[in-house]
């Protein structure tokens, strides 16, 4: 057999090469079209008119939300009224998510009924025929669903436990065997070929002998021919994952189709009406480099024209010049199988009827690596896409996405916005981050998320809701009309950037310095856009397909031409891409690299001589840059640019629509000039309001136009050229406005506006009369007990005193401790918890990211709080601490024996093994009425009244122990939101203050304004509670409801007096929280209500009303109301008129014929977050609570 390496390897295969890329990138450019007008696909053509869509947007430019379907049982109701609030939002669709537990393989969580069981069938297309109606779709997220983590899912059923579907991987063993020599080998069944390869100077040569035919009943035996070095032998076998999927399996993505996707169309009726919106998100599918199908090698062949089995230990090993070729090709034909078989029929089947298709795949982009090629993979999505956490944006994620979106014409770019960013998440947060991510070139807006249940306000996934629970709902509408405005305009046309970096996968497939080549890559995008100059990653398959016209590297079907291609510190690159880019050096375009030459390609691997003449011809010597900043530098002066700041660097984004151009443009101050690459009629278009007006044009220069902008800095400022019309200034000049009347901060007139629909349970449970809505309620006391004095939360209050030692106490001692009626003198402090819910801000394990609708039986909790883990707080050993001991008495209304309920480690580690819980501990002393428990299991004799008893832990963690009336019947549990023990019969109570008796206790609060009664659901006292407002005794009605007998308009205090019985103090006196009801004629400040007494947690909105006296003269002059600042948002009347509403600032209103001489009323209603009701919830993302209108409040001319 002849050697391979007697062969020049690039001249065996180039041509063929060449011919097979060029025929694989026409094919890979589209994939199927979309049905003609469907919604959410945008228009390229070149005579559109934007405007009309841009002020009333069709169907499909709506927000789409992640629809978690976790937290509770499905019902249909339930889901319809959800659907159709958000319908009257105007959202385009829904797309249904589940979460995953922390245990071992993330298995999705489980809740009734289950997914693709019948009755969910039902439910689904229920909901899709709804959305049908409503013109909205639903789709469904593959989140969790698909993963092969080894867990129970969706994906795991249908497809990862059937073995012809899973993924397989490649494998090798090598032997060395001296020439002349002989040699067995053991071939397992696994084993499918064998070749020897010849050493020289201790590096295998290309080609080789197949010793494939020689193995025979599982035995290789060959003895080697005469070399110098000798040979080493190579079996190459394949490993089965089980739990996996092969996307290099023919027909695989059919597979995905039929048993997956399909089933939504059967299960509606066969139509794909009302469907839209599936999602791939952290998608799992693949087995990276060495990804391996059965006809791998013969696609290998045919694609790249050589044998790959001569040089297929170059994947393991050095093998000469020749290794990174080999490996660039062995990942061009893993990622194009994985594109045909995998990627391309599932992005066909969802287009092919017009259901937009996104994704938020591992990497986010920043990782080119993954699947093998991020860009590749990705562009098999109508919506390219990714997130970012926490109100935040993302230069590189956004050009990543819309790049990918542009080079290969997908209609949209998804942004998953802000996970995580909590409770107190405002829509003011949510405008700036999402016009930032819009002017990356994100287009359609998706809120993480939307939750079926928050379960009694314990369960979340990275919250918040942003939807109909948030109190500032009513207002959202402005918010979410906004971005369909913008949604529809920048998904329309094509995008401008003059600049290209390359995408640097290439380098990791070559295994030479991928990271680096990265590092620079982004580092150089950041730089750019900080600078104003808008730019394009781009893959070494659409430099292929491009053109050289005028000096530009022009991408043709995909409408996209660049003045600059930069290499980032590219070690490897393609072959075809340093010809593209000598043909664009050689017509004058700019090409730079930063950092590291080129050194390898898919050419001949390393040391080509034909490398140097390229690279001089491509990159010539001044444009061979050190840093990304002698780029910036380089490309500043290298030609003119889209858009460019005379007063400091502003940012855009340049869409060419129809005959319009398109700048979405950020950073410019009132007043800044900025000359834009364009010319004609100059309008700003507002998404606000979907109206124009003309800019002022400072001058016509020859290569643009100068134009003055009228916005804030941190508002996006939509410029749109019509270079078919003639411009004209407006006639009246933009002026700074001036202050004329500045409103009192006192004494305004408040309403509260109660937004917390409780029918559902969302809020609390259970669901009662008292708590449909939730509105103003005391929930933290003032608790007053003869000298002692501190804050309470209903149904929280003392249960033991705690102190913290280094030094253990003796056993005399501890016995002493254990027969006392008080712990006497020391340091010891209260320790407080609640029956019900445990111990306060603590609920336990949980899961990733927030509560999960369990409340941890463990209520001692020692240690000092360290890292926070995902959703739970972490403890960890407290410096100069060794014990903790905790003394109260244990309560026996007679002598009885009771049994001890003790926290056991081994039950309850297996969250604290993931990382993501506390260490579960037991104490390691008990002491009761003196006597040391030795064997926990037996029964505690308990004499009748108060035993003291003493407990000590000996390490950080989380406990519980409990007594129980012997022979008591065992407790179900059936409250929701409760340890196992609430309302336990059989419990046997604790009481620190036992020795004392019975004693009043008083609870107080500071109240809202305007308050005229209170509802008290539930009270534990032996005596009747008694009510005082501002020390006068409230009426007592009755059934828990006392009436105000003397109405003050401003905040004033309420006590209660009562007397609880053994056992019960402070907070836990009241169970729930207790209802407030105010008239309208209480009066507040201007300022932060959560500063107010018990509006700190209030949730909702409040009306503040003015009347104020104004002048003809200030009639006239008058034009805008100001808010100064408001959380979370503002709708304002003026003399009954409403104005408008403003969900970010600036907060300013239009009173243009509005006002009048004499009396005016000024109406303005604000409504808040969630976070001040979450301020009182076991919560890790409660947020800033801080709410109201702050004010100063000012009306200018």
């Amino acid at each position: 057999m002849k050697s391979f390496s007697t062969l020049p390897l690039s001249s065996a295969c180039c041509a063929l090469s060449a011919l097979i890329l060029s025929v694989s990138l026409d094919a890979a450019e589209f994939g199927a079209s979309a049905p003609a007008n469907t919604p959410g696909y945008p228009s390229r053509t070149a005579d559109l008119d934007a405007l009309p869509g841009f002020q009333n947007p069709p169907a499909g430019y709506g927000q789409v939300p992640f629809w978690w379907w976790t937290g509770d049982d499905l019902n249909e109701d339930r889901l319809l009224w959800q659907v159709r609030e958000l319908h009257d939002k105007g959202i385009s669709g829904v797309q249904v998510n589940y979460s995953h537990t922390d245990s071992p393989g993330w298995p999705s969580d489980a809740q009734e009924p289950a997914i693709f069981s019948d009755d969910w069938w039902k439910l689904y297309a229920r909901v899709s025929e709804e959305c049908g109606k409503l013109g909205m779709g639903i789709g469904l997220s593959t989140y969790t669903l698909d993963w092969d983590n080894g867990g129970e899912n969706l994906f795991k059923k249908l497809f990862y436990d059937k073995p012809e579907f899973n993924a397989i991987e490649l494998t090798s063993n090598q032997h060395t065997i001296k020439a002349g020599e002989s040699m067995s080998v053991a071939c397992g069944e696994s084993v499918f070929a064998a070749w020897a390869y010849q050493q020289e100077a201790g590096v295998l040569q290309r080609g080789g002998t197949d010793l494939t035919k020689l193995i025979k009943n599982g035995q290789l035996i060959w003895t080697a021919p005469e070399g110098e070095d000798g040979w080493q032998v190579w079996t190459y076998g394949t490993r089965q994952h089980e739990g996996t999927f092969n996307p290099l399996l023919a027909k695989s993505g059919d597979k995905i189709v039929e048993g997956f996707y399909q089933e939504f169309e059967n299960q509606n009726n066969g139509t794909s009406k009302g469907l839209n919106y599936f999602f791939n998100d952290e998608l799992e599918v693949g087995l990276k480099k060495f990804a391996w199908n059965k006809d791998f090698h013969v696609e290998f062949f045919e694609r790249k024209g050589y044998n790959l089995f001569d040089v297929l230990p170059a994947m393991w090993t050095e093998m000469g010049d020749v290794t990174p070729k080999v490996r660039i090709d062995y990942a061009d034909v893993r990622m194009a199988l994985m594109e045909e078989r995998y990627f391309e029929p599932i992005y066909n089947w969802h287009t092919e009827r017009g259901i937009i298709f996104g994704c938020d795949n591992h990497g986010r982009g920043l990782d080119p690596h993954a699947y093998g090629d991020y860009f590749r993979a990705t562009r098999w999505y109508a919506a390219p896409g990714h997130d970012t956490p926490g109100g935040n944006a993302d230069v590189i994620k956004g050009k990543v996405s819309s790049s990918i979106a542009k080079l290969y014409q997908r209609p949209r770019v998804w942004l998953e916005a802000y996970h995580s960013l909590g409770w107190g998440a405002t829509p003011e947060r949510l405008m700036f981050a999402t016009r930032e991510n819009y002017l990356y070139g994100c287009t359609l807006f998706n809120l993480h998320g939307l939750y079926y249940s928050t379960y009694g306000s314990h369960w979340e996934w990275a919250p918040p809701c942003y939807h109909f629970r948030m109190p500032y709902w009513e207002h959202m509408g402005t918010f979410l009309k906004y971005f369909d405005r913008l949604s529809y305009l920048m998904s329309q046309g094509d995008a401008v950037a003059d600049v290209a970096i390359i995408y640097p996968v290439t380098p990791y497939e070559a295994e030479t310095k991928g990271k680096e080549a990265t590092q620079i890559a982004f580092h150089l995008g950041n730089k750019l856009m900080a600078a104003g100059i808008n730019f394009d990653f781009i893959d070494h398959q659409s430099i292929a397909r491009a053109k050289i016209k005028n000096g530009q590297l022009v991408v043709e079907n995909a409408n996209a031409s660049y003045k600059a291609l930069i290499f980032p510190n590219m070690e490897a690159v393609r072959w075809n891409n340093l010809e593209k880019a000598a043909a664009l050096s050689e017509a004058g375009g700019l090409v730079l690299s930063v950092g590291t030459l080129p050194t390898a390609t898919d050419h001949a691997g390393v040391n080509d001589p034909d490398l140097h003449d390229l690279l001089a011809k491509a990159i010539p010597a001044a444009n061979r840059l050190v840093s990304a900043s002698e780029a910036l530098e380089n490309i500043k002066t290298a030609f003119v640019h889209d858009a460019r700041g005379l007063n400091g660097n502003v940012r855009t984004l340049h869409r060419k629509i129809g005959p319009r151009d398109v700048y979405l443009t950020m950073d410019a101050k009132p007043g800044d000039v900025v000359e834009f690459r364009a010319k004609g009629a100059v309008e700003l278009w507002d998404p606000w309001t979907g109206k124009t007006s003309p800019l002022q044009v400072v001058k016509e220069t020859a290569t643009g136009t100068q134009v003055e902008l009228p916005l804030e800095k941190y508002e996006a400022q939509v410029v749109v050229f019509d270079p078919g019309k003639k411009h004209s200034n407006p006639e009246q000049l933009r002026t700074e406005l001036a202050e004329v009347k500045t409103l009192p901060d006192t004494d305004w007139q408040v309403a509260f506006l109660p937004t917390m629909n409780n029918q559902w349970g969302d809020f609390r449970l259970p669901v009662t009369e008292h708590n449909k809505m939730i509105g103003v309620e005391a929930r933290r006391f003032q608790w007053a007990r003869g000298q002692e004095q501190k804050t309470q939360l209903h149904s929280y209050g003392p249960q033991m005193l705690l102190h913290k030692a280094a030094v253990a106490m003796t056993p005399e001692q501890e016995v002493a401790l254990s027969m006392a009626t008080q712990p006497g003198q020391g340091d010891w402090s209260s320790y407080e918890f609640s029956w019900r819910y445990g111990l306060e801000d603590n609920p336990g394990h949980q899961g990733y990211h927030g509560t999960k609708g369990k409340i941890s039986d463990n209520f001692l909790r020692v240690g000092a709080e360290g890292k926070r883990g995902n959703g739970v707080k972490l403890l960890e050993a407290e410096e100069g601490i060794a014990h903790y001991y905790l003394w109260t008495t244990v309560l026996a209304p007679e002598a009885t024996t009771a049994t001890l309920h003790l926290s056991q480690p081994a039950e309850y580690n297996a969250g604290y093994k993931t990382g993501n819980a506390n260490q579960v501990i037991s104490p390691a002393a008990i002491y009761i009425n003196g006597e040391k428990i030795t064997d926990p299991g037996k029964p505690v004799s308990l004499a009748a009244g108060a035993n003291p008893i003493l407990i000590r832990l000996d390490s950080h963690g989380e406990a519980h122990l409990v007594l129980r009336k012997q022979g008591a019947a065992r407790h179900e549990q059936k409250v929701a939101l409760a340890m196992s023990w609430y309302q336990d019969p059989g419990l046997l109570r604790f009481d620190p203050y036992a020795a004392n008796g019975l004693s009043t206790e008083t609870l107080s609060f500071t109240t809202a304004p305007g308050t005229i009664g209170i509802t008290i659901p539930q009270a534990h006292s032996t005596t009747p509670v008694q009510a005082f407002h501002n020390g006068e005794l409230m009426k007592d009605l009755g059934e828990g409801k006392y009436q105000v007998v003397s109405p003050a308009a401003k905040a004033s205090v309420i006590d209660l007096k009562l007397t609880p019985p053994a056992g019960v103090h402070g907070g836990s006196a009241l169970p729930e929280a207790i209802a407030v009801q105010t008239n309208d004629q209480g009066t507040m400040d201007l300022g932060d209500w959560s500063k107010a007494g018990i509006l700190n947690n209030y949730s909702g909105g409040v009306k503040y009303q003015k009347t104020i006296t104004l002048t003809e003269q200030e009639v006239m002059q008058i034009t805008t109301l100001d808010l100064g600042k408001v959380i979370a948002t503002a709708e304002v009347s003026i003399n009954g008129k409403k104005v408008g509403v403003r969900v970010a600032p600036p907060w300013q209103f239009d009173l243009s014929d509005l006002l009048k001489a004499g009396e005016n009323r000024i109406e303005v209603t604000v409504f808040n977050t969630l976070s001040n009701h979450y301020q009182t919830i076991h919560n890790l993302y409660r947020g800033d609570p801080t709410s109201g209108l702050l004010g100063p409040v000012r009306m200018m001319k």
